[in-house]
């Protein structure tokens, strides 16, 4: 029996906050010497700004976010995986997939996730919370003709969960197309 859950990937972004700062202090020192010299200054403040643009994308992408993975059953209708992203108080939808349409679910390692090569018809879409995550899992997403690929981060004990109602979800979907 397919019911509704939700949870959210812990978050492990030690490797942000240090880029986050880093870019921080050479965007500082950047403007402290763009300030001192007359020569190439505008240069030298384009890339202080730069560097601090990258600090702030660095934060609202990696830092300031929450990640919600939840299963939806509405009605009679299909169950969904729903992806959710919390930036602040403003909420935002990013995947709306049918637990049917999910095929494959596979645990990478960094290594393996960098070294994999994908179809250039498959779409990709990152999920995870954490810049580098060590561990990850490719979800393949497979709906009429688009196949998509969506890379998530949590527990083993979710994902294992998640295979078997994605499993429980196509059983469904083939007995009422019996009908």
């Amino acid at each position: 029996m397919i019911t509704d859950f939700s949870a959210q990937p812990k978050q492990s972004n030690n490797n942000a906050k240090i880029v986050m700062w880093v870019f921080f202090g050479v965007a500082a020192v950047f403007f402290a010497v763009s300030a001192v010299i007359n020569t190439y200054r505008g240069v030298i403040g384009a890339a202080g700004l730069i560097s601090l643009v990258t600090a702030i994308l660095m934060y609202t992408k990696y830092l300031s976010v929450k990640f919600y993975y939840d299963v939806l059953v509405v009605g009679q209708e299909e169950p969904l995986f729903v992806v959710r992203q919390l930036v602040g108080k403003r909420e935002v939808t990013l995947a709306r997939v049918a637990l049917a349409d999910i095929r494959d679910i596979k645990r990478e390692s960094a290594a393996e996730r960098r070294a994999h090569q994908r179809d250039k018809m498959t779409s990709l879409y990152i999920y995870a919370p954490t810049l580098s995550p060590a561990v990850s899992y490719r979800m393949l997403v497979v709906s009429h003709s688009e196949r998509s690929e969506i890379i998530l981060e949590g527990s083993d004990e979710f994902f294992a969960h998640i295979t078997s109602l994605a499993n429980e979800a196509r059983q469904l979907r083939a007995d009422n197309e019996e009908y």
